[in-house]
């Protein structure tokens, strides 16, 4: 503790006391005369609270940091245990995985055996090929021969293979009609197969207008009867536009001529050969587009 230092007022005897007695009433020693003791300077005082505030701060510092490294210690043992466990879940990974490494290697090997297989058919399939379309051009050139001659040899062939052809046309030809008919019920004793068919233009085999709102009042083999304001006529098939039959029950066959029949027949079976030998081309065109150039 400090001293406080003072004099006595009587006889001037400088005395020292400790600061705990400030403010007491003691004798003087030297002349016994009563005196009380003063209190420390104002500067001792500032001075010791000074030193007093420092060191509770100081204090208060040292427990907060104490409170802060415990603080920072718990997370810190939290986040390695939890590292520890991730490293654990990670090693059972890995340890679960060993198998499946073996198992890929495998995989990975018939990969790529198969992927060695596949490159050897890819080059032996352009020979492969083309000797399968050689035999597709011999089969073809064998069929046309045999196909003319069942031809020539059987009406019923001709007359199948010209009524399938013919009923193309007849479809075909439907969208090119001036105007499409009018087709409802019919009343008794009125249409044909229970319709009124009603052609708002009957065209010609060119498109020319025949009549105008031609009813069809009925069908004998290729002959059509109609009626209109003006009267009614009978057309055979072959004297009307094409597209006419496909609105009608009536054999497609019959919109061809009969004279036409045979020069017909040629003609589609030649168009028909040479479609699938065109076919046969662009095959074995694509498969030399696939041939290196040192092996074309």
């Amino acid at each position: 503790m400090a001293l406080i230092n003072f004099d006595c007022p009587e006889c001037g005897h400088n005395l020292e006391v400790d600061e705990g007695g400030a403010g007491f009433i003691i004798k003087c020693p030297e002349c016994a005369n009563p005196l009380q003791i003063p209190d420390l300077p104002r500067s001792h005082r500032i001075r010791k609270l000074a030193v007093a505030g420092t060191t509770l701060l100081a204090i208060l510092l040292l427990f907060a940091a104490n409170l802060y490294f415990a603080y920072q210690t718990r997370n810190l043992q939290a986040r390695e245990q939890a590292l520890v466990q991730e490293v654990s879940g990670l090693e059972q990974a890995v340890n679960d995985l060993k198998p499946l490494g073996g198992a890929l290697q495998q995989a990975q090997a018939l990969a790529m055996a198969q992927d060695g297989e596949i490159a050897r058919l890819k080059a032996q399939l352009p020979e492969v090929a083309l000797k399968a379309i050689d035999e597709a051009e011999a089969l073809s050139r064998e069929l046309e021969k045999t196909s003319r001659q069942f031809l020539d040899n059987h009406a019923g062939a001709r007359t199948e293979l010209l009524r399938a052809h013919m009923g193309k046309v007849v479809e075909a030809a439907k969208n090119s009609l001036p105007a499409a008919p009018v087709l409802t019920d019919a009343g008794p004793g009125r249409g044909v197969q229970g319709r009124l068919i009603v052609f708002p233009i009957l065209p010609g085999p060119d498109g020319q207008t025949l009549r105008e709102n031609a009813e069809i009042t009925g069908i004998a083999e290729d002959k059509i009867s109609v009626k209109f304001a003006g009267g009614t006529a009978t057309y055979s098939l072959a004297e009307l536009h094409p597209g006419v039959a496909a609105y009608l029950p009536v054999d497609r066959l019959l919109v061809l001529p009969r004279k036409q029949w045979q020069v017909e027949v040629i003609r589609v079976h030649q168009v028909l050969s040479a479609q699938r030998d065109e076919r046969i081309a662009q095959l074995r065109a694509s498969i030399h587009a696939l041939l290196p150039a040192d092996e074309e």
